[in-house]
């Protein structure tokens, strides 16, 4: 608690002090060490109502052993039989299930760990055609991609060889992986970026099992000048095109039949770098991106002149993202404030802030199942799973 402010922590004490006003549901979690992605899988045990998420260990090469990703559990407890007035507590004026129901763990259970074979554990993310592919963004320059199944099913892995696939390009000097994105209409299309302002599109089944490092990539562009890229998002109907947010400000629209030649917006409309950008669920045509700031500007891609509307979130975000049951409904993550905000970004209406985390956001995901379910992950190595209460969304 040294480290975080006096203020911060009286915010947080608050906060605690309202959540049953302000959620529906609320699972807060503390591991050893902060994770720097989260991301809901699609299944959903129905019987005990319990859904799977992807996390990750940073420990900021302090301790290597401790580097991993992980596959998670939670039951969020909608299987219970709770409305009843039979379930009422007077005391607390709740519902609460009933005394002989047996109840799921309460915290976040590790199902699965991988370690990580080298460097950090920038960023994960699982192939949207079969999530048992997880690929994972390496400080050291690499991006591994692990097969879930190979690595058993206890809570360590028990599988001899590290990882399955090592993407390694040939010069990749001191750059990191920062950003991934698998291609949602071309399966096994995975785009990532680099610190040294690189785009790679890489074609996973050319691999062959004989030699686990590949080294060439199918679609390669390169801009020393733009001080590094920072996330990357395929568009969703398109197997083409994709954007790329950099660190010079400028949000880049890239299409692999002539890669050389990205529209560019102008540098002018965002400061301190774009962190994040990533395409709307529902409208190909909208484009969110989100940087240092603490602006998210809409964009039209047709029309990349200057954006259609912004929203203020009020300091640096980390990462956005869009619910995929409600389209004009964006989330964003505060990398210093410990906030993540709900927007309907068709009127720039704040709809709802999540408090709890004491320092910064790194990473923010929706749930596939449960439209106002959400994980958000932050560096006082916190992981909340919660759903705002509807009374204060409708």
């Amino acid at each position: 608690m040294d480290n975080i402010p006096e203020e911060r922590q009286q915010r947080y004490t608050l906060w605690k002090k309202n959540t049953k006003l302000l959620y529906d549901y609320l699972n807060t979690n503390t591991s050893k060490w902060p994770s720097l992605t989260c991301q809901f899988f699609p299944d959903l045990d129905t019987a005990t109502d319990t859904h799977r998420v992807l996390l990750s260990s940073f420990t900021s090469s302090q301790v290597p052993d401790d580097e991993d990703i992980h596959i998670a559990s939670i039951s969020t407890l909608r299987h219970l039989p709770w409305s009843s007035l039979n379930n009422f507590d007077m005391d607390e004026m709740e519902f609460k299930p009933d005394t002989y129901t047996k109840l799921p763990p309460k915290n976040l259970q590790t199902r699965l760990t991988i370690r990580f074979p080298h460097g950090d554990c920038n960023r994960a993310t699982f192939l949207p055609q079969n999530p048992d592919v997880i690929s994972a963004a390496s400080s050291d320059g690499s991006v591994y991609i692990f097969d879930r199944t190979k690595h058993g099913t206890t809570s360590i892995s028990t599988n001899s060889r590290p990882y399955e696939i090592q993407l390694l390009p040939k010069s990749i000097g001191v750059s990191e992986a920062v950003g991934l994105a698998w291609n949602l209409q071309r399966q096994a299309t995975l785009a990532t970026c680099y610190s040294d302002g690189a785009l790679r599109v890489w074609d996973i089944t050319t691999f062959t099992r004989d030699d686990p490092v590949m080294d060439t990539e199918m679609a390669l562009f390169q801009d020393e000048k733009s001080n590094g890229f920072n996330d990357v998002s395929w568009m969703i109907s398109h197997d083409s095109i994709l954007a790329i947010g950099r660190e010079d400000n400028i949000l880049a629209l890239h299409d692999l039949r002539s890669p050389q030649q990205p529209t560019l917006t102008p540098g002018k409309f965002h400061q301190g770098g774009i962190n994040s950008c990533k395409f709307n669920l529902s409208q190909d045509l909208l484009l969110a991106s989100a940087g240092g700031d603490g602006q998210v500007h809409l964009w039209d891609i047709r029309k990349l002149q200057e954006p259609i509307m912004t929203l203020s979130h009020g300091s640096a975000i980390s990462t956005i993202a869009w619910n995929q049951y409600e389209p004009s409904v964006i989330a964003t993550a505060g990398q210093e404030d410990g906030l993540v905000k709900l927007w309907n970004a068709s009127d720039a209406q704040l709809l709802f802030t999540h408090g709890g985390h004491m320092l910064g956001v790194n990473d923010v995901a929706w749930s596939s199942h449960d439209k106002w379910l959400l994980c958000s992950v932050a560096n006082d190595n916190s992981t909340h799973i919660w759903r705002p209460a509807r009374t204060l969304l409708d």
